[in-house]
């Protein structure tokens, strides 16, 4: 395949006459989740870091004329954000350029902006579609984004995984929902984190939906009352890729998602001197992955 557009290439059919349509560019593509869902922040060095602390617990009761006990807060975990380089281009013959009878170079390089948003969209999606596999997403406390086993800084466990891996049903949500009441600080206090979204793929969108809307249980005909109903809104993300996975997440201001824009999406041209190509270059750099676990859970379901 030829790494230029050329009359003499692939595309060549686009200088023919009597083709009636070009099919190009005739589709929306989805909509952007993954700025919804992440914290979005300006960057202007290489690389951002988040630390944790461990703050204070409960107070111990103390007899009188006994002293006081003083606590030292520890540093928690850092993780580091280094920032990546992402490119793509075009490159079109100044006959090609010249020949295209439907325009389709002409339209050509709007292609780089779709497919810089469709790269970012996918990259985002990846912190949950292989948020369960510890050899390809670890937290700084060395286990899985959604794990069983997180290490507070007081040294203690907790878990943003169920204990047992379960499919969406309503139960489990029930089940995850007072999990997600243990979130703690770094020295054992409960944390207000209140729970806001069901994000799901594809495969589960209406499942979730009669889940979260329905009044009564709509997986059997016991008829009992739906004590969830409406307390999380459904999110539907195209690019998650695990069909039995599912998320709970609160508000952005909650949690610690952060993608970090280093340099926007820009785009520039040339023209090459001695060949007459036209040339199209795209780039952009950033990074994203997750500052806490706190706040997020998930389960990668069984089916």
């Amino acid at each position: 395949m030829p790494t230029r557009a050329e009359t003499t290439g692939h595309v060549n059919n686009t200088t023919t006459r009597g083709i009636h349509m070009v099919v190009y560019q005739s589709w929306n593509e989805r909509s952007a989740i993954g700025r919804e869902i992440f914290n979005v922040y300006d960057s202007n060095q290489y690389r951002e870091h988040v630390l944790t602390y461990g703050g204070t617990g409960l107070f111990a009761q103390t007899a009188e004329g006994t002293s006081v006990t003083y606590n030292a807060p520890v540093e928690g975990y850092l993780t580091t954000f280094t920032h990546l380089k992402y490119t793509d281009g075009l490159r079109f013959t100044e006959e090609m350029w010249g020949d295209d009878l439907n325009g389709v170079m002409e339209d050509s390089p709007r292609e780089l902006g779709e497919g810089a948003w469709a790269t970012e969209e996918t990259t985002l999606a990846n912190h949950f579609n292989n948020g369960f596999d510890s050899t390809a997403a670890t937290f700084a406390d060395g286990v899985a984004f959604f794990d069983t086993a997180h290490i507070r800084e007081n040294g203690e466990t907790y878990r943003n995984e169920p204990t047992t891996a379960a499919d969406l049903s309503t139960s489990t949500v029930e089940a995850a929902l007072i999990d997600y009441r243990n979130f703690r600080t770094g020295g054992g206090r409960r944390l207000a984190i209140k729970p806001k979204c069901l994000l799901v793929p594809p495969d589960l969108e209406y499942k979730a939906r009669r889940i979260m809307g329905s009044s009564h249980t709509p997986e059997n005909d016991s008829n009992a009352i739906q004590p969830i109903k409406g307390v999380l809104d459904v999110k539907v993300w195209d690019y998650l890729t695990d069909t039995n996975a599912w998320f709970i997440l609160p508000d952005k201001k909650d949690h610690h998602l952060n993608m970090y824009d280093r340099q926007d999406f820009t785009t520039s041209d040339v023209v090459d001197f001695d060949s007459g190509d036209l040339k199209f270059k795209a780039v952009y750099r950033q990074s994203s992955g997750m500052g806490d676990p706190r706040g997020l859970y998930g389960s990668p379901g069984v089916g």
